[in-house]
C-alpha cells in the first residue's frame, strides 16, 4: 500500500457506525486466515457478510455453515446486493469485484481499517502486537492469557489457537488483541492502547524498497500514533528494536529482555526444550517461575512479551502463568502434524531467513535432547522476489540441518526470476546433504518417505501449500 493512500486513509478513519446494522459486507478473498477472522468477529457482533476466494477452504465452508453467501472464485455478481466491500493489499486493481464495487461507488474498506474500526468500536482496551517474527504467536499467547483469566477477550491473530479452534472472538470482556501486520505498511494506522514490539529486521521487499530505514519510519509513525499514556512494550535484545529506539529517543519504553537484567522485564531461562521454562523478574522483584508448551529461546522472548502486556494491563502474575501454561502453540508454527515411519513431521510457517534458522536450531536442540534421529528441513521457498531479495541469508539458514530438501518456489503469482530457482539455490548450498527435489507434494513425500527413519524430525516449512505435505506423508506411509 502506497502512503499517500495510508495518509488518505488516517485522514478519513472508518468507522463501524458508518455501516447500516442490516448492512451485508462482502469479503473478497474470505478463505484466508486474517480476512476469516475478521469476518467471523463483524458475523458474531450481528452484521451480515458474504466473500468469495478462489478455492474453498475450512473457513468458508465455517461461514458456509452459518448461512452466509460464499462464492468460488471472483466476479462481479458475487457483491449481490452487498452496500459494503473489504479487501487486503493482496487484491489487485483488476479484480472484478472489486473493479464493480468503484464503479457502482459502494464503500471498499481495507482489511486494516476495518481491524482499526474493531480494535476502537467496542469501546474496549487494544493490545496491537507487531514485529517481523514472533507477533502471531505472542499474540496467541495473551489471547490464551486472557481467555483463561476468564476475561473473554476480543482477539484478531493471523493464525489459529488450537485448543480454541479459532483466530478470532468477538469478545465481550473489555479487551481487544490484534496481531498488527507491518508488510504493507498499514501498520501505521492503528493507535492501541498498550503495544508490543518483538522485532526488527528487513521483510517484504516489495513494499520496503527503501529498505531498513523505511521500515524504521513506518514504526517511528505507528510509535507516534499510539500518543501520551499508552504503552509501548519493545524487546531490547533486537538489534532492530534498539535502532528504532536511538532514532526515537524520546519515548518512554517499557523493555523486556532475556539478556539485560536492567530491562523493565527480565527472564533467566531454565530450559528451551523440549518445553518452555523462565524464571520472571519485573524491575528486579522475582515474580516466580512459567512454562510454556512449546519450545525454542525466541518462544521463551514471545513469552515474555505476553507476560509483560498482561501485568500492564493488570493482570495477577498467577492468571499469567495459568494461561501460558495452558498455550500449545500456534496452528503452522512448530506444529507436530502427526508421525511415519517413526519419525516426526513437524510443520512450520517460516518463510525468512531468520525464522528458518530459529526452527532448524529449535529442532535441532530437541532432537541432541532425545539422542535420536535426525533433523531433515524441507524448505519451500516463498515468492522468487524474496528468494532473490534473501539468497546470501537463506543459504546461512541450514547448516544444523542434517538433511536439507529444497522444493519448488511457491510462486504466489509472482512470474519466475532467471537464475532464481530452487534448483540453483541447492547447488549454492553449502551442505554435506542438500538436495533439490523436484515436482508436486505427492512427488515430494514419496521422496521423503524413502527416507525418513524412526527417532527423526522432518520440518516442513514456508508460507505456501507446503503445510499439506506432512498430511500427505502420512497418508502415503499408512
Amino acid at each position: 500500500m502506497k502512503y499517500s493512500t495510508l495518509r488518505e486513509f488516517k485522514q478519513n478513519k472508518f468507522s463501524l457506525e458508518s455501516i447500516p446494522g442490516d448492512c451485508k459486507i462482502h469479503f473478497i478473498g474470505l478463505g484466508g486466515i486474517g480476512m476469516s477472522g475478521l469476518a467471523r468477529i463483524l458475523q458474531d457482533s450481528g452484521y451480515k457478510i458474504s466473500g468469495s476466494d478462489l478455492n474453498k477452504n475450512h473457513l468458508m465452508e465455517y461461514f458456509e455453515k452459518q448461512g452466509a453467501e460464499v462464492y468460488v472464485g471472483h466476479a462481479q455478481d458475487n457483491l449481490n446486493n452487498a452496500c459494503a466491500v473489504v479487501k487486503s493489499s493482496a487484491i489487485k486493481d483488476d479484480n472484478p469485484e472489486y473493479k464493480k464495487a468503484l464503479e457502482n461507488n459502494i464503500p471498499v474498506i481495507h482489511r486494516a481499517e476495518l481491524l482499526n474500526a474493531l480494535m476502537t468500536g467496542f469501546g474496549q482496551k487494544s493490545i496491537g502486537i507487531t514485529g517481523t517474527h514472533g507477533k502471531t504467536t505472542t499474540t496467541g499467547m495473551i489471547a490464551t492469557i486472557f481467555y483463561e483469566a476468564g476475561l473473554d477477550p476480543g482477539f484478531a491473530i493471523g493464525g489459529e489457537i488450537p485448543q480454541l479452534k479459532t483466530n478470532s472472538a468477538y469478545g465481550k470482556g473489555g479487551y481487544f488483541i490484534s496481531e498488527l501486520d507491518e508488510s504493507d505498511g498499514t501498520v501505521e494506522l492503528y493507535a492501541p492502547d498498550v503495544s508490543i514490539i518483538t522485532n526488527l529486521e528487513l521483510e517484504h521487499t516489495d513494499y520496503y524498497q527503501g529498505g531498513f530505514e523505511q521500515l524504521l519510519g513506518t514504526m517511528e509513525r505507528f510509535i507516534a500514533n499510539t500518543g501520551v499514556g499508552s504503552g509501548v512494550i519493545i524487546n531490547i535484545d533486537d538489534p532492530g528494536n534498539n535502532a528504532l529506539i536511538d532514532r526515537i529517543g524520546q519515548k518512554n519504553f517499557i523493555t523486556y529482555s532475556l539478556e539485560n537484567s536492567s530491562a523493565d522485564y527480565f527472564a533467566q531461562i531454565i530450559q528451551s526444550v523440549p518445553d518452555a521454562k523462565m524464571k520472571i523478574f519485573k524491575k528486579d522483584d522475582y515474580q516466580g517461575e512459567i512454562g510454556v508448551g512449546v519450545p525454542g529461546v525466541h518462544n521463551i522472548s514471545n513469552a515474555l512479551g505476553a507476560v509483560a502486556a498482561s501485568m500492564e494491563c493488570g493482570l495477577e502474575f498467577e492468571q499469567i502463568k495459568k494461561g501460558l501454561a495452558k498455550f500449545t502453540g500456534m496452528k503452522k508454527r512448530f506444529q507436530t502434524v502427526g508421525f511415519a515411519n517413526g519419525a516426526r513431521l513437524i510443520d512450520d510457517y517460516a518463510h525468512h531467513p531468520t525464522e528458518v534458522a530459529a526452527t532448524i536450531n529449535t529442532a535441532r536442540k530437541i532432537v541432541d535432547l532425545e539422542q535420536k534421529g535426525r533433523v531433515i528441513a524441507v524448505f519451500q521457498p516463498h515468492r522468487y522476489t524474496r528468494l532473490e531479495n534473501f539468497w546470501d541469508e537463506f543459504l546461512k539458514s541450514f547448516d544444523e540441518a542434517d538433511i536439507v530438501y529444497i522444493c519448488d518456489v511457491y510462486s504466489a503469482e509472482e512470474k519466475p526470476i532467471k537464475g532464481v530457482n530452487s534448483r540453483e539455490f541447492s547447488r549454492k548450498l553449502q551442505h554435506k546433504n542438500a538436495c533439490y527435489i523436484k515436482g508436486g507434494l505427492s512427488s515430494v513425500a514419496d521422496g521423503l518417505i524413502k527416507e525418513i527413519q524412526p527417532g527423526d524430525m522432518v520440518l516442513t516449512m514456508g508460507a505456501g501449500n507446503i503445510t499439506k505435505l506432512g498430511g500427505i506423508i502420512i497418508d502415503k506411509a499408512d
